[in-house]
């Protein structure tokens, strides 16, 4: 490739993996950073999608992802963007939330918590409390909320100790819904998701116990 094309090439590629990345913090204000794999899989997404001929951005990346990445240390390098690992952000992001917002999504959080294992919907609690859908998905992404069924959420801290009791549990013998249902005081609906939301995470780290019969669930 000629210098003055490269040249072209590597600004372009400046020029979108940082309005991609103001995007990414526009859209996630509780994620502080990304991964430089993603970042680059959102370059080379929004590099797909169609553009008009006269938009500044309209010609195709032709820069391999190694080169791509040589692009993000010069970013790094130039003070533009702060790494920390192989995550990257915008120099001095933060969360961007005001402090009334900070304060209702600290309010969601600790009435999910004191509602211990049967917390109410999600979405009917933030709607309450004026916090946006939007923060919603970014709690749960940013990993603060930990969905394990559709309409059952819990705080991270709540679920940690749901996975430590799982653990305890397993030591005695099968994991049923039954004795989940036993140990946490819970409806069928809550022990039921719970177990099926553990056994997907062992499935994702190691083996998991099973009920008894071979089966995934009783019939």
């Amino acid at each position: 490739m000629p210098a003055d094309a490269a040249d072209r090439q590597r600004r372009a590629a400046e020029r979108r993996l940082l309005a991609a990345l103001r995007r990414f913090h526009r859209r996630q204000p509780l994620t502080h950073d990304i991964r430089t794999d993603a970042l680059l899989a959102l370059v080379r997404e929004e590099d797909a999608a169609p553009r008009p001929p006269s938009h500044r951005g309209a010609g195709p990346l032709l820069l391999d992802d190694d080169e791509l990445r040589a692009v993000v240390d010069d970013l790094v390098e130039r003070g533009e963007l702060e790494r920390s690992g192989r995550r990257v952000r915008l120099a001095g992001q933060g969360p961007r939330l005001d402090a009334a917002m900070r304060e209702r999504i600290d309010r969601l959080l600790e009435g999910l918590r004191d509602a211990g294992f049967e917390p109410p919907r999600v979405e009917a609690v933030a709607s309450r409390l004026g916090v946006p859908p939007a923060l919603v998905d970014g709690l749960r992404r940013s990993g603060h909320l930990v969905s394990v069924a559709p309409g059952i959420d819990y705080p991270r801290e709540v679920w940690q100790e749901l996975r430590a009791r799982m653990v305890r549990l397993a030591q005695h013998g099968p994991l049923t819904i039954p004795r989940v249902r036993h140990e946490l005081r819970t409806s069928r609906r809550y022990a039921e998701a719970v177990l099926d939301a553990a056994r997907r995470e062992d499935d994702r780290h190691g083996p998991r116990p099973r009920r008894p019969g071979g089966h995934d669930r009783p019939r």
